[in-house]
């Protein structure tokens, strides 16, 4: 009889501790659950976090791109303009030996206004949601042909087709802030920016053979640029890949879903 007891009270023992430690795997479970769905929680509230104050500093970027471009257009090009018309008017008043170089004085004034409202216009937001991404490179790249310092390329392949005016518009900063970097820090002599439209999508290639940078050297300026360059593609879920090395050029690769 007591064998029979300590048996039953063995598997009521057995029973007990099975019981327990299933209802302790079930709480592990639970909590483990609820941890990883509070983790995820936490990243996409960051996620979300992080893409609104990205967007609030686009917003406020293109803002002071559209005053300074305000700026420009309605102050500097008004005082270059009655600067050119004072020396027209002075041109008159001078004997022949003398016009010739206030007339070339006057061509140069000219073609800074002409240059400073071109720049006024490739700032502001506004004139590239009117012309659109291609054209408002075109306008960029014959810009950058006149200052004689690079030569500078524009190919498309493809059907063309219209992006949304936030897409372009980044996509058309990204390509303005490689190429400036190009004319501040490359020494290069060749710019090439090739748009390919595919199906769904629109690959981008920007190339220069210029002098190249350590991409893994974030203390200068050029490592602020790249930040902004990857913080502006994250906007619109660019994939983005920027290749560099010492005396072996630039190359910048985007890829956008229509």
């Amino acid at each position: 009889m007591e064998q029979k007891e300590l048996q039953i009270l063995v598997l009521i023992v057995t029973i007990v501790i099975v019981v327990l430690a299933a209802t302790l795997v079930v709480f592990l479970l639970y909590f483990q659950k609820k941890k990883t769905a509070f983790i995820l929680k936490q990243r996409e509230t960051q996620l979300r976090f992080e893409t609104e104050i990205n967007q609030s500093k686009l917003e406020i970027q293109e803002q002071a791109l559209q005053n300074i471009s305000w700026e420009i257009h309605d102050n500097i090009g008004q005082l270059l303009s009655v600067a050119k018309m004072q020396l027209n008017m002075v041109q008159y008043t001078l004997p022949e030996t003398e016009k010739s170089k206030i007339s070339e004085v006057g061509d140069i004034v000219g073609k800074s206004l002409e240059e400073l409202r071109g720049l006024s216009k490739s700032l502001n937001p506004e004139t590239i949601k009117n012309k659109g991404l291609v054209d408002s490179l075109k306008f960029e790249v014959e810009r950058f042909n006149r200052l004689n310092i690079i030569d500078a390329s524009l190919k498309i392949t493809g059907e063309v087709f219209d992006l949304s005016n936030e897409k372009e518009i980044i996509l058309f900063r990204i390509l303005q802030e490689f190429c400036n970097n190009t004319l501040k820090y490359a020494n290069a002599n060749n710019l090439m920016l090739n748009l390919t439209f595919l199906e769904n999508k629109l690959e981008i290639l920007a190339e220069d053979n210029g002098v190249g940078f350590n991409m893994y050297d974030t203390s200068k300026e050029k490592g602020i640029g790249l930040i902004n360059i990857k913080s502006r593609a994250e906007l619109i879920n660019a994939k983005l890949e920027l290749k560099s090395a010492v005396e072996k050029g630039t190359k910048l690769y985007i890829s956008c879903l229509k």
